[in-house]
């Protein structure tokens, strides 16, 4: 064997001593777009189109690609069209910190079939077009070891990828890294908000944790894009204008415009972007240019604020400091010049005119298509301009109005009430709150007209018998009758679909001869709403009487009728009387809930949406007492008209001669303090 010469020998060294020196030397600093130009590959079979990554292709991307390195941000969101920019984001930030910056990492979709497209269709492709990632995020199959489609792993960290509907797998492990994608798509679970408990994993990681949420806007009352958005630093897409020069942010509203005759016939054919400054038409060529342009598209946060003693709004101040190393203009106040604007959380939104696969024409005719549809309406706003959609299938309540109803009872239940009934809401305790009963007592009168009579909590614990044992006890009390005598709850519906069912079922099956029903929501499908009070089916004995059911109610219906009530507005049939003790809060928690269009499984749905952070107590207390008087009306034959007939009969026996002293009418009598009970009679239906 021949001895190396002294001169191979000193190569080998200095290539040993190269290859030390590059291992011991930190990675580059790039940014995540600078990362995904000069490293990541495209595979033909994610898209239409394959070989190097430009971000200029989609060049409204940068600004949420460069917020990564952005110092100071812990939070990014993205509301924005779609196919603009939340997928490949995702994916770059994946990329870039298994290449250059490895750390734990968590990606969310809304269900676990989606996470498993998600890292088939589209994670893996992309690790196999990228020669820098090929090695990083194989496949268990092609190198062995622990991965698996939900897990991968590479040296100094791992990416996880879960359903938002596992809220276990969501808090298992520290999280460095949270990736959410279609936020509003989560459905929250029994432990809460999946958005909240996923970012929970980074509290090991706060001097260096992200939190990336994306997603494109559905409704305004519910969604949870739109709120993340609002809560941000609210950064628009600027463009410069070809002819003028001066910048604007592109709005479809504003900017887009086209020829229309005198009798309403649209001409989509002539839209086009015109400048607000200057007035001038942009051609399809300009625009594109802009919108594919590096760096010509410009991010600047609009989030209002005070400063100075003075309230500001970037967008009419358009004061801004401009960092051009990571491509963002913060907002600073015109009389200090202090960015006034926290980074922490840097938001971003953008239509589809800033998308080139499509044409200004395009969006112009599908707008004239659609507008007039409210389904396919949603679809353009949420879809095309990345804009939250507020549709209501009927008129909304307002709290405020509701508050002018109040006014003086002469007693606790005035004149013109023929039957109450109770309304009750269990809520368990949690960490937060102390666990309680809410009861909502209600009178009724002539045409349903209704006289809110008291509103009461209890607190307990609805596991233990203490709480239940202080409702029986009022739910037996008299109350007192305008003019003298008593009245007596004469039905009660107690909601049994939460954590207490058992507990409510004791207590209402013992006291089903008063009328104390446990109550259950129906599942509505294809569209159609269940009855508020079903129709009972006959059944054999033997399965009648056994067990306990509870009555399964037809929430939706029911909130309708309570809805409709409460947009009368003239004293009579279906208005809602206050006590002018009333606290706001009950108004607002009567009007919480909106109602909306959704289109599921070709059926169009009308669904109640309660926006985040608001209650529904006071509505579902309401909505039980009305259930109640649906109960008595069904199991008990109760026939408002001819109550009123023998209760005037029964006065007019008790007072043959006597005549009004006044122009005001003479006091009713007082009613029996021991009202007749109803006899209990068996009947087909099982409460």
């Amino acid at each position: 064997m021949m001895e190396s010469s002294p001169k191979a020998v000193r190569a080998l060294r200095t290539k040993s001593n190269r290859a030390r020196r590059q291992a011991l030397q930190p990675p580059p600093t790039l940014s995540v777009p600078d990362w995904a130009d000069k490293y990541r590959r495209l595979s033909s079979s994610a898209g239409a189109i394959g070989g190097p990554w430009r971000t200029s292709r989609f060049e409204i991307a940068r600004g949420a690609m460069m917020a990564v390195k952005e110092p100071g941000v812990e939070t990014i969101t993205v509301m924005c069209a779609t196919q603009t920019m939340k997928t490949e984001l995702l994916l770059n930030i994946v990329g870039y910190h298994a290449h250059l910056d490895p750390c734990p990492m968590l990606l969310v979709q809304p269900k676990e079939d989606a996470a498993k497209k998600f890292s088939k269709e589209r994670l893996a492709p992309m690790a196999k077009a990228t020669p820098v990632l090929s090695t990083l995020l194989r496949s268990d199959r092609e190198r062995g070891g622990e991965d698996t489609i939900f897990y991968k792993t590479f040296p100094g960290g791992f990416l996880a990828v879960e359903g938002a509907g596992s809220p276990t797998n969501l808090a298992m492990r520290p999280i460095r890294i949270t990736l959410q994608d279609e936020t509003d798509k989560y459905e929250s679970t029994k432990e809460g908000d999946p958005v909240l408990l996923a970012e929970e994993r980074t509290a090991t990681y706060r001097l260096n944790r992200l939190m990336v949420r994306v997603c494109s806007p559905t409704w305004e009352e519910s969604s949870r894009i739109w709120d993340s958005y609002k809560a941000s630093d609210m950064r628009r897409a600027f463009v410069k204008c070809p002819h003028c020069k001066y910048r604007l942010t592109l709005d479809f509203f504003k900017h887009v415009h086209w020829a229309k005759s005198e009798d309403g016939e649209h001409f989509p054919a002539t839209a086009a972007i015109i400048c607000e400054n200057c007035g001038v038409e942009w051609s399809e060529a300009e625009r594109l240019k802009l919108i594919t342009t590096k760096c010509a598209i410009r991010w600047y946060q609009t989030r209002p604020f005070v400063c100075c003693d003075e309230r500001q709004e970037p967008m009419k101040t358009r004061k801004w400091k401009w960092d051009s190393r990571h491509q963002v203009g913060r907002a600073a106040c015109i009389q200090c010049a202090k960015l006034a604007v926290p980074n922490t959380h840097a938001g971003f939104q953008a239509s589809k005119l800033y998308s080139p696969i499509i044409t200004v024409l395009e969006l112009a005719t599908k707008w004239i298509d659609e507008k007039d549809n409210p389904e396919s309406k949603q679809v353009f706003y949420n879809t095309r301009l990345g804009l939250p959609f507020e549709v209501h299938a009927l008129k909304k309540i307002e709290g405020q109005g509701l508050s002018t109803r109040r006014h003086e009872y002469a007693a606790v239940v005035p004149r013109g009430v023929l039957v109450i009934t109770a309304g009750v809401d269990v809520q368990p305790g949690s960490t937060v709150s102390e666990g309680r009963l809410e009861v909502e007592v209600v009178g009724w009168g002539l045409g349903e007209e209704s006289w809110s009579i008291e509103h009461k909590v209890f607190l307990g614990d609805p596991a233990k018998p203490d709480v239940w044992a202080e409702l029986d006890a009022y739910l037996q009390q008299p109350f007192e009758y305008e003019g003298g005598g008593q009245m007596v709850i004469r039905g009660t519906c107690i909601d049994s679909g939460g954590h207490n069912t058992n507990e409510v079922y004791k207590f209402c099956r013992a006291r089903l001869p008063r009328n104390v029903w446990a109550i259950k929501g129906a599942a509505d499908r294809s569209g159609q709403w269940s009855p508020i009070w079903p129709v009972p089916k006959l059944e054999k004995r033997k399965t009648r009487m056994t067990g306990y059911r509870p009555v399964i109610l037809g929430v939706n219906a029911a909130k309708e009728s309570i809805r409709q009530k409460l947009l009368v507005d003239q004293i009579g049939p279906g208005y809602c009387h206050f006590r002018k003790d009333t606290p706001d809060v009950i108004f607002d928690q009567l009007s919480s809930e909106t109602l909306m269009l959704e289109k599921k499984q070709g059926y169009t749905h009308r669904k109640w949406v309660l926006p985040r952070g608001r209650a529904n107590e006071a509505l579902d207390c309401r909505v039980y007492a009305y259930a109640a008087l649906c109960g008595l009306y069904a199991v008990r034959k109760l026939n408002l008209d001819r109550v009123s007939e023998m209760v005037q009969t029964f006065f007019a026996k008790d007072h043959p001669t006597e005549e009004p002293t006044s122009e005001e009418a003479p006091p009713l009598p007082a009613l029996p303090s021991k009202p007749v009970r109803n006899r209990v009679r068996r009947s087909s239906f099982v409460g």
